[in-house]
């Protein structure tokens, strides 16, 4: 194969963003590695699949595919391939030995076992980190899944939360990245209804709209003798105290049961939810973070994995979105209803 005289180009949007899911592949072939077996087994054939698209992400990006047919085996071809500097592919040892690994288990059925899954993490991860720098000119754990998040403000909060990240700002990035997922749930919730009828009956998906209670609790008997008032106020105060302390269950629970709703992973739902700050909303609809006991646990690691969550949450939510218009305001009803009478009783198309 001829060597590229000039240094490859800088990456586009195009390649970042397919770089980007190869970070995302590689993140999940990890985690899916630490898992006991048989649930770590099939990592194996991850780990080589990532090293692979990686490999054809490459040759696109050089442009340079002279002795390189992409259905000969992939450990030949990536021995073809050069970076600008005109040497080989670096750790072509790990794409041997992984490829064996995973014809082995893929076609002859060889249970790989815990040293061969950690010598493909390994290998992979070196592969990647080595090739990565010499083909795109950025290093692979810089690499940024954002690209491939396709909610705009969830990506812009991701992309501030990602900044304050790199300069050591973690209250600022754990806050940007639970407002992220906030928006999230609530933009993929926007509309969606489940149930009819009075509001107690519907379960409203978007955190917006939080069911607040409304009830107020007063004295049904004016006493006049102070030891009277004094035990009907303290029976208020802890009949108060009690129902306020219902009302946060049922709102986690509501919080939850969006979630499962939406087809989350609760398990890692659950560790985000007690690393990351509590959001609520200013009177003006400002999304703002508080920070309680997850701040004691704030560290690059841990935002890498809520960044990683919400990321891979926005992949789940964008592949079921859908939208609902529904009435807001009594003008919206009737505005409805006049546009039905004169679309043979159906909103027209794209009504809003």
């Amino acid at each position: 194969m001829e060597q590229p005289e000039e240094p490859l180009p800088t990456p586009d949007a195009a390649i970042m963003k397919r770089l980007g899911y190869v970070r995302l592949l590689f993140d999940q072939a990890v985690s899916q590695s630490y898992a006991p077996p048989p649930l770590g087994f099939s990592s194996v054939l991850a780990f080589h699949d990532v090293m692979e698209f990686f490999f054809v992400i490459a040759v696109d990006h050089a442009g340079a595919t002279q002795g390189i047919n992409l259905k000969d085996a992939f450990v030949d071809n990536a021995k073809r391939l050069r970076p600008a500097d005109g040497a080989r592919m670096s750790c072509l040892d790990a794409v041997n030995r992984i490829g064996h690994d995973r014809n082995g288990f893929k076609h002859n059925g060889s249970i790989p076992g815990p040293d061969q899954i950690e010598g493909a993490r390994r290998g992979a991860t070196r592969f990647l980190e080595m090739n990565c720098p010499r083909f795109f000119g950025v290093d692979f754990d810089d690499i940024s899944m954002l690209h491939i998040v396709t909610q705009d403000d969830v990506r812009a909060r991701l992309t501030a939360a990602r900044a304050a990240a790199d300069v050591d700002d973690l209250p600022t990035a754990m806050a940007e990245v639970a407002i992220a997922f906030h928006q999230l749930l609530s933009d993929w919730g926007h509309g969606k209804r489940i149930g009819a009828g009075s509001s107690r009956e519907t379960l409203h998906l978007s955190p917006y709209q939080d069911h607040r209670s409304r009830r107020r609790i007063s004295p049904w008997y004016q006493a006049r003798d102070n030891d009277a008032k004094q035990a009907i106020s303290a029976l208020l105060s802890s009949v108060t105290s009690a129902f306020e302390e219902t009302d946060n269950e049922l709102a986690t629970l509501r919080r939850v049961l969006r979630v499962q709703v939406a087809g989350l992973e609760m398990a890692r739902y659950a560790r985000f939810s007690m690393l990351t700050p509590h959001v609520d909303m200013q009177f003006g609809g400002e999304l703002y973070a508080v920070h309680l006991d997850g701040q004691y646990y704030y560290s690059a690691e841990n935002y890498d994995f809520c960044e990683a969550f919400v990321v891979d949450s926005a992949l789940r939510l964008g592949a079921t979105d859908f939208s609902m218009w529904t009435p807001e305001t009594y003008g919206d009803v009737t505005r409805a209803e006049e546009a039905m009478k004169v679309n043979g009783g159906k909103l027209p198309e794209g009504w809003k």
